[in-house]
């Protein structure tokens, strides 16, 4: 029997666990200390081996896969030949991503597939049981490749995907990024058209932290406390510990992965939380 959703429940998910020993030890400190309940991982970056066999460690750690096309070593023959010819590590954004499928889209799309497939088999056979799917640099927001996800969680039993709408009720929300700004308005657009494609793919009522990418801090993270509504909304972040990333190398996020896991391990918003009565939950427990 389904479990019946929290009247106001909060997800607060970590990206990128895997992509290094240090950004997975501010994870994990993220969920130990402070208000992170989720994470996904991402099954072709280094630390992700690393990061499975601390897994017991947090049992309370809902934990889903970042499906990567966009960075890293390719899992698969086919993206290895077709996302990284050169035969190195796989180095897009999400634009040139979606660009590569618009100018060789067969050829492309299965590369794709292939590469997600790889990716969750890898994590099934290390004994993982993902709780949701997510992508990193949000390539899932382009149609093609979001029915692509739809069908690859229907193969797997994989029930939730994560939801590209992000609304930000209310004045006071401190100032994101112009680019950020326009990356979630564009992510809004494409995800009410994803949402026609697999109706049965469940996802939460939306997500925050798009816009403020690299620029969370406490003062967002209260405020988007105080603007949760009725459902189970998520909140994207990148906490961790910038030792082992270099300028420019896999992630354009240093400096901001530290100050995201302060932020995450305030108390005052942990107690904050408390007295609202809103249920910190991850995806596995909405099943």
């Amino acid at each position: 029997m389904s479990r019946p959703w929290p009247a106001v429940g909060l997800i607060v998910n970590a990206d990128d666990l895997g992509w290094s020993e240090g950004v997975n030890r501010g994870i994990f400190q993220a969920h130990r200390e402070g208000i992170v309940s989720s994470a996904t991982l991402a099954a072709n970056m280094p630390a992700a081996e690393a990061a499975l066999a601390a897994l017991d460690k947090h049992p309370r750690l809902g934990v889903g896969l970042h499906l990567n096309v966009c960075q890293g070593r390719p899992l698969s023959r086919s993206a290895a030949e077709v996302l990284a010819p050169d035969g190195g590590a796989m180095d897009r954004t999400g634009a040139e991503v979606i660009r590569l499928c618009l100018l060789h889209r067969r050829l492309a799309l299965a590369a794709i597939q292939e590469e997600f497939t790889a990716q969750v088999e890898w994590a099934l056979a290390a004994g993982l049981r993902p709780t949701h799917v997510d992508t990193h640099r949000h390539v899932h927001a382009w149609p093609a490749v979001f029915r692509l996800v739809g069908r690859l969680c229907e193969r797997y039993d994989i029930p939730f995907v994560r939801r590209h709408r992000e609304v930000l009720i209310g004045r006071g929300w401190p100032r994101a990024p112009r680019k950020q700004r326009r990356t979630s308005r564009i992510l809004n657009l494409l995800g009410r058209r994803c949402e026609r494609i697999a109706p049965g793919l469940l996802g939460t009522t939306g997500t925050l932290g798009v816009a403020h990418t690299g620029a969370i801090d406490r003062a967002f993270l209260r405020r988007a406390i105080g603007a949760l509504g009725p459902g189970v909304t998520e909140i994207m972040t990148h906490p961790g510990c910038a030792d082992g990333l270099e300028v420019g190398a896999t992630t354009r996020l240093l400096e901001s992965r530290q100050a995201e896991l302060e932020a995450l391990c305030d108390g005052d918003l942990i107690r904050g939380l408390a007295d609202r009565g809103i249920e910190r939950v991850h995806y596995g427990q909405l099943i």
